[in-house]
């Protein structure tokens, strides 16, 4: 470090400083000279002066950081921003490594507590130092703290694994040998913290975790455990992957007797109900007891985009519904300026979490702006970009621009697609009546080299879309995919199966292909195509009774030979006609757009039947009111009706 000189006050009054009226230039001279001295006399302290002097700097940066965004910092704040932090609030990597460096020389003096502290030091400011051999600091520590892990204490041990998970350096030998010690664990931020940790790393420590459950259960309260803790714990058991309904049940049974939740903060709040959805434990009372908290708070404001995509994604997940809550956090969400703190994965979550339960137009139109806004979609991961359309999909909301955006982007990084990413992200646009013969070309290839790794709902999706589309290509429909079909027929549900009787038409009778799916998988489909009770709406009975009115006998539910059921069957002038009444779910929205089902019946049925096929749209029928002679003039006029039929 480059020392600095004073002026010439600063001199004057060295033996008698009164820090409050320091000019700027003379407290930054005496902070670099405090930093000067420490690194001149660096080898002459011991492993304890290093760590807490490591220690101290790691605490000052984590404070400057938090208050990054103050305005009006005084001059100790400014000069020490410029000492340990770089423009872009990284640690000084030169200063750090320095110690780093210091602390290796004299590594063999640390004790349990110097080297857990040393860890955890480096892991506040989330620097690991890199040494010219290639290991870096972390793997030497691991190493020591092994050689002796006898001489650690509880807490050590915790702020050691934490310090590790928390830098993602995941050491297997050390994290074995502190597992190994759990019996030595008391204090309840000591439980928290180490399975947070192990299951941050992905370490798998079963001795570990059935200790700490013990822990859990066998106490008569959990008092002496704040909501962190408890948040922590059942958090780090459904990441892992570690059953326990014993402790789940404890857990949420002390939050749901609890007098008040207001000590949960809005993270304990959200990983709370997102570990109980992961780790598919059902418990309505925690779930609600939490929802009602949420609602009856006067702000959201508090709640990162994060805690709040996480809360509905929860309640979702775990087929929890509570419209007051969603609609809370919807509204906050669409009251909110610019959707900047919210990341992919949170935009994704949000929105398919509200498709599932409740849409809501106004966020759904939010959250599209946004993402139409965006300079591009390159931090948006492939599945990320097909469940934000899977979700636009299944709540029919439209906006072309988002869909068009999402197209462009999908085309330009195919090849990062994953089978499920393709399916879904295909089986949207479809859904939504979205034909863009790009889109679905340039996937052709990618869902050829696909098709061995599809799920059961996935394969049949893929055909299914491209059906709609009417996209044909023997590279991705030939006797592979079929041969795949017969793989997979038992596990295929009803919905999979209608389309892939879908696919077979378009196949067979559309495309003219040979062969389609073996008779005897293509029967199950039929039969289940056909098996849907057909329901009869007021909307249809007018129809139907006007187009009497006018002399013709429609007969209504016809089966017709390619499996689908027409509203109406007429005969005009010697021809038969189908009639579809088309109701608001045969579109997209409230709008006029045909969905995908729509488009494929009106295109399958006349070239399979050889039948013309007319459509009553419902918000054409509803312009005419209840005036029965509008009607039936506008049926006349549909069905060329020159004279009416006796």
């Amino acid at each position: 470090m480059t020392k600095r000189q004073p002026n010439q006050r600063s001199k004057s009054s060295k033996n008698n400083i009164n820090i409050g009226k320091l000019s700027f230039e003379d407290m930054e001279y005496m902070l670099f000279t405090i930093f000067d001295d420490t690194a001149n006399g660096i080898e002459y302290y011991n492993a304890r002066d290093l760590t807490e002097i490591t220690l101290g700097m790691a605490k000052i940066i984590k404070i400057l950081r938090q208050q990054s965004n103050r305005r009006g910092e005084d001059s100790s704040r400014v000069i020490l921003r410029r000492l340990l932090l770089s423009k872009d609030l990284n640690p000084n990597r030169e200063l750090f490594k320095f110690f780093a460096g210091a602390s290796m020389d004299k590594l063999d003096e640390f004790d349990a507590r110097s080297l857990s502290n040393l860890a955890y030091a480096y892991a506040l400011i989330d620097y690991v130092p890199e040494f010219d051999d290639g290991s870096d600091l972390f793997d030497h520590i691991a190493m020591k703290a092994v050689e002796i892990g006898a001489e650690f204490n509880a807490q050590d041990m915790s702020n050691m694994v934490w310090a590790y998970a928390t830098v993602d350096k995941t050491h297997a030998v050390l994290f074995e040998a502190m597992g190994n010690e759990v019996n030595e664990f008391k204090h309840p931020q000591d439980f928290a913290n180490t399975v947070w940790a192990y299951s941050k790393a992905g370490v798998n420590h079963p001795q570990l975790f059935e200790k700490v459950a013990n822990v859990i259960t066998e106490s008569k309260r959990l008092d002496r455990f704040d909501p962190q803790h408890l948040s922590n714990i059942v958090w780090a058991y459904a990441t892992a992957n570690v059953p326990h309904p014993k402790l789940f049940e404890k857990v949420a049974n002390h939050i749901v007797a609890s007098d008040s939740l207001a000590r949960f903060v809005p993270q304990a709040l959200s990983n709370t109900v997102w570990a109980y959805a992961t780790a598919q434990v059902s418990h309505a009372k925690l779930f609600q007891r939490v929802a009602n908290h949420i609602v009856e708070s006067d702000s959201l404001g508090r709640f990162v985009p994060q805690a709040l995509s996480n809360i509905v994604w929860a309640y979702t997940t775990a087929n929890v519904r509570h419209p007051k809550l969603f609609e809370k956090v919807a509204n906050h969400i669409v009251k909110s300026g610019k959707l900047d703190r919210f990341n992919p994965q949170n935009l994704a979550n949000t929105v398919w979490a509200y498709a599932a339960q409740v849409p809501h137009p106004k966020l759904f139109e939010k959250l599209a702006n946004h993402i139409v806004e965006s300079d591009n979609l390159n931090r948006f991961e492939p599945q990320a970009l097909s469940n934000t359309m899977w979700a636009y999909a299944t709540a029919q909301v439209s906006h072309p621009q988002l869909f068009r955006k999402v197209a462009k982007a999908a085309i330009q990084r195919k090849e990062e697609f994953d089978s499920q990413a393709v399916a879904n992200l295909l089986w949207a646009y479809a859904t939504m009546g979205i034909v863009d013969k790009q889109l679905f070309s340039s996937f052709v290839p990618k869902a050829a080299r696909l098709i061995d790794s599809y799920t059961d709902q996935g394969l049949a999706n893929s055909g299914w879309a491209y059906a709609v589309a009417d996209v044909d290509d023997p590279t991705l429909f030939n006797a592979h995919f079929i041969n795949k079909c017969v793989e997979k027929k038992d596990g295929f549900e009803i919905e999979a199966l209608r389309q892939l009787y879908q696919w077979h038409l378009w196949q067979t009778k559309e495309k003219s292909h040979p062969g389609g799916l073996p008779t005897d998988l293509q029967e199950r489909c039929y039969d289940i195509f056909i098996s849907e009770e057909p329901t009869i709406s007021k909307f249809q009975d007018d129809v139907v009774a006007q187009l009497s009115s006018i002399g013709l006998d429609p007969k209504q539910e016809v089966l017709m030979e390619s499996g689908y059921r027409i509203d109406a069957i007429v005969e005009v002038n010697g021809k038969v006609v189908a009639v579809e009444v088309d109701g608001p779910s045969h579109f997209i929205g409230e709008g006029r757009s045909p969905t995908g089902s729509t488009i494929l019946k009106r295109r399958q049925v006349p070239l399979v039947d050889e039948i013309e096929l007319v459509s009553v749209p419902y918000l054409e029928w509803n312009k005419l009111g209840k005036d029965r002679k509008k009607k039936q003039a506008y049926l006349r006029k549909l069905l060329g009706l020159t004279t009416v039929e006796s």
